[in-house]
Protein backbone atom coordinates (compact mmCIF):
# COMPACT_ATOMS: atom_id res chain seq x y z
CA UNK A 1 0.00 0.00 0.00
CA UNK A 2 2.65 2.43 0.94
CA UNK A 3 4.58 1.77 -2.34
CA UNK A 4 1.02 2.68 -4.17
CA UNK A 5 0.93 6.44 -2.90
CA UNK A 6 3.40 8.00 -4.62
CA UNK A 7 1.76 6.30 -7.70
CA UNK A 8 -1.60 7.86 -7.33
CA UNK A 9 0.23 11.19 -6.43
CA UNK A 10 1.64 10.81 -9.48
CA UNK A 11 -1.50 9.74 -12.02
CA UNK A 12 -3.44 12.07 -10.05
CA UNK A 13 -1.29 14.82 -10.97
CA UNK A 14 -0.81 13.48 -14.79
CA UNK A 15 -4.71 13.44 -15.07
CA UNK A 16 -5.05 16.75 -14.13
CA UNK A 17 -1.85 18.22 -17.24
CA UNK A 18 -3.71 15.84 -19.95
CA UNK A 19 -7.04 17.16 -18.82
CA UNK A 20 -5.78 21.16 -18.74
CA UNK A 21 -3.97 20.10 -22.36
CA UNK A 22 -7.44 18.28 -23.54
CA UNK A 23 -9.18 21.36 -22.62
CA UNK A 24 -6.89 23.55 -24.62
CA UNK A 25 -7.28 21.64 -27.74
CA UNK A 26 -11.15 20.93 -27.62
CA UNK A 27 -12.76 23.38 -24.80
CA UNK A 28 -14.89 23.13 -22.36
CA UNK A 29 -17.68 21.10 -24.14
CA UNK A 30 -15.39 18.38 -26.34
CA UNK A 31 -13.23 17.60 -23.17
CA UNK A 32 -14.93 14.36 -21.57
CA UNK A 33 -13.59 12.08 -18.98
CA UNK A 34 -14.00 9.00 -20.95
CA UNK A 35 -11.26 10.97 -23.55
CA UNK A 36 -9.47 12.19 -19.93
CA UNK A 37 -8.96 8.50 -18.94
CA UNK A 38 -7.60 7.40 -22.72
CA UNK A 39 -5.24 9.71 -22.69
CA UNK A 40 -4.11 9.47 -19.03
CA UNK A 41 -4.18 5.64 -19.89
CA UNK A 42 -6.50 4.49 -17.17
CA UNK A 43 -9.82 3.20 -17.17
CA UNK A 44 -12.97 5.88 -16.92
CA UNK A 45 -13.75 3.99 -13.73
CA UNK A 46 -10.37 4.27 -12.07
CA UNK A 47 -10.38 7.82 -13.36
CA UNK A 48 -14.02 8.09 -11.48
CA UNK A 49 -11.79 6.81 -8.44
CA UNK A 50 -9.23 10.38 -8.78
CA UNK A 51 -12.66 12.67 -9.64
CA UNK A 52 -16.38 12.37 -9.09
CA UNK A 53 -17.29 14.16 -12.31
CA UNK A 54 -15.47 16.95 -14.92
CA UNK A 55 -16.76 19.69 -13.00
CA UNK A 56 -14.61 17.99 -9.90
CA UNK A 57 -11.51 17.57 -11.85
CA UNK A 58 -11.52 20.81 -13.97
CA UNK A 59 -11.79 21.98 -10.22
CA UNK A 60 -8.62 20.36 -8.95
CA UNK A 61 -7.29 21.48 -12.11
CA UNK A 62 -7.69 25.28 -11.03
CA UNK A 63 -6.90 24.41 -7.50
CA UNK A 64 -3.79 22.23 -8.73
CA UNK A 65 -2.64 25.74 -10.03
CA UNK A 66 -3.36 27.80 -7.57
CA UNK A 67 -1.45 25.56 -5.00
CA UNK A 68 1.37 26.48 -7.05
CA UNK A 69 0.64 29.91 -7.50
CA UNK A 70 0.27 30.01 -3.33
CA UNK A 71 3.92 27.99 -2.75
CA UNK A 72 5.80 30.87 -5.06
CA UNK A 73 3.89 33.95 -3.14
CA UNK A 74 5.19 31.94 -0.03
CA UNK A 75 8.80 31.38 -0.84
CA UNK A 76 10.93 33.50 0.94
CA UNK A 77 12.18 35.09 -2.55
CA UNK A 78 8.73 35.69 -3.93
CA UNK A 79 7.16 39.21 -4.72
CA UNK A 80 5.42 40.03 -1.85
CA UNK A 81 2.83 43.16 -3.21
CA UNK A 82 0.13 41.34 -4.38
CA UNK A 83 -0.45 43.61 -7.32
CA UNK A 84 2.99 42.66 -8.60
CA UNK A 85 2.33 39.40 -7.59
CA UNK A 86 -0.64 39.08 -9.68
CA UNK A 87 0.63 41.33 -12.68
CA UNK A 88 2.91 38.50 -12.82
CA UNK A 89 0.51 35.60 -12.90
CA UNK A 90 -0.76 37.78 -15.75
CA UNK A 91 2.08 37.08 -17.80
CA UNK A 92 2.30 33.87 -17.13
CA UNK A 93 -1.51 33.21 -18.06
CA UNK A 94 -0.46 35.27 -21.28
CA UNK A 95 1.50 32.15 -22.12
CA UNK A 96 -1.07 29.97 -21.25
CA UNK A 97 -4.57 30.42 -23.02
CA UNK A 98 -5.85 27.29 -21.93
CA UNK A 99 -5.51 27.57 -18.37
CA UNK A 100 -7.05 31.53 -18.45
CA UNK A 101 -10.17 30.03 -20.57
CA UNK A 102 -10.51 27.17 -17.87
CA UNK A 103 -10.06 29.62 -15.50
CA UNK A 104 -12.76 31.80 -16.78
CA UNK A 105 -15.24 29.04 -17.47
CA UNK A 106 -15.50 28.13 -13.93
CA UNK A 107 -15.70 31.24 -12.50
CA UNK A 108 -18.75 32.27 -14.61
CA UNK A 109 -20.52 28.41 -13.78
CA UNK A 110 -19.48 28.93 -10.01
CA UNK A 111 -22.18 31.54 -9.63
CA UNK A 112 -24.34 28.84 -9.31
CA UNK A 113 -23.73 27.71 -5.83
CA UNK A 114 -24.83 23.75 -6.52
CA UNK A 115 -21.51 23.69 -8.78
CA UNK A 116 -18.29 22.06 -7.99
CA UNK A 117 -16.21 25.23 -8.14
CA UNK A 118 -18.50 27.47 -6.13
CA UNK A 119 -16.97 26.44 -2.63
CA UNK A 120 -13.39 26.71 -4.25
CA UNK A 121 -13.91 30.08 -5.70
CA UNK A 122 -15.29 31.74 -2.65
CA UNK A 123 -12.24 29.99 -0.53
CA UNK A 124 -9.74 31.45 -3.19
CA UNK A 125 -11.20 35.13 -3.61
CA UNK A 126 -11.74 35.51 0.19
CA UNK A 127 -8.01 34.31 1.12
CA UNK A 128 -6.42 36.26 -1.70
CA UNK A 129 -8.73 39.64 -0.73
CA UNK A 130 -7.43 38.49 2.69
CA UNK A 131 -3.25 38.97 1.31
CA UNK A 132 -4.10 42.32 -0.35
CA UNK A 133 -5.78 43.53 2.70
CA UNK A 134 -3.26 42.74 4.85
CA UNK A 135 -0.39 44.24 2.47
CA UNK A 136 -2.69 47.42 2.15
CA UNK A 137 -2.87 48.09 6.15
CA UNK A 138 0.71 47.06 6.47
CA UNK A 139 1.79 49.34 3.83
CA UNK A 140 -0.96 52.06 5.60
CA UNK A 141 0.58 51.69 8.83
CA UNK A 142 4.10 52.23 7.22
CA UNK A 143 3.15 55.52 5.65
CA UNK A 144 3.49 54.26 1.90
CA UNK A 145 -0.66 53.71 1.51
CA UNK A 146 -3.11 56.98 2.07
CA UNK A 147 -4.59 55.64 5.47
CA UNK A 148 -8.04 56.78 3.79
CA UNK A 149 -7.72 53.65 1.39
CA UNK A 150 -10.30 50.90 2.18
CA UNK A 151 -7.87 47.97 1.78
CA UNK A 152 -11.15 45.77 1.35
CA UNK A 153 -11.93 47.93 -1.88
CA UNK A 154 -9.03 48.01 -2.73
CA UNK A 155 -8.51 44.02 -2.69
CA UNK A 156 -12.18 43.49 -4.25
CA UNK A 157 -11.02 45.91 -7.13
CA UNK A 158 -7.90 44.41 -8.01
CA UNK A 159 -9.27 40.86 -7.83
CA UNK A 160 -11.94 42.25 -10.41
CA UNK A 161 -9.80 44.38 -12.41
CA UNK A 162 -7.31 40.86 -12.67
CA UNK A 163 -10.18 38.48 -14.06
CA UNK A 164 -11.87 40.85 -15.85
CA UNK A 165 -8.76 41.12 -17.93
CA UNK A 166 -8.48 37.47 -18.40
CA UNK A 167 -11.95 37.41 -20.21
CA UNK A 168 -10.96 40.57 -22.12
CA UNK A 169 -7.25 39.15 -23.01
CA UNK A 170 -9.16 35.85 -24.38
CA UNK A 171 -11.41 38.02 -26.96
CA UNK A 172 -8.47 40.48 -27.76
CA UNK A 173 -4.69 38.55 -26.95
CA UNK A 174 -2.68 42.13 -27.68
CA UNK A 175 -4.26 43.17 -24.36
CA UNK A 176 -1.24 43.33 -21.80
CA UNK A 177 -2.79 41.78 -18.96
CA UNK A 178 0.31 42.14 -16.88
CA UNK A 179 0.32 45.98 -17.59
CA UNK A 180 -3.70 46.10 -17.18
CA UNK A 181 -3.19 44.72 -13.98
CA UNK A 182 0.03 46.99 -12.61
CA UNK A 183 -1.91 49.66 -14.04
CA UNK A 184 -4.89 49.35 -12.04
CA UNK A 185 -2.83 48.86 -9.01
CA UNK A 186 -1.17 51.58 -8.89
CA UNK A 187 -4.03 53.87 -9.42
CA UNK A 188 -5.60 51.93 -6.34
CA UNK A 189 -3.31 52.74 -4.20
CA UNK A 190 -2.92 56.20 -5.30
Amino acid sequence: MKGSYPKGVAKREEILRVTLEIFGREGERNTTLRAIAEESNISLTGLMHYFESKDHLLTEVLRANDNAAEQRFNAPDAVRDPGEFLALAMAANAADAPRVRLYVTLAAASTDPGHPAHAYFKTRFAWIRRVIVDYVEAEQRAGRVHPGRDPALLATALLAAADGVQLQWLSDPRIDMAASVRGVWRALLG
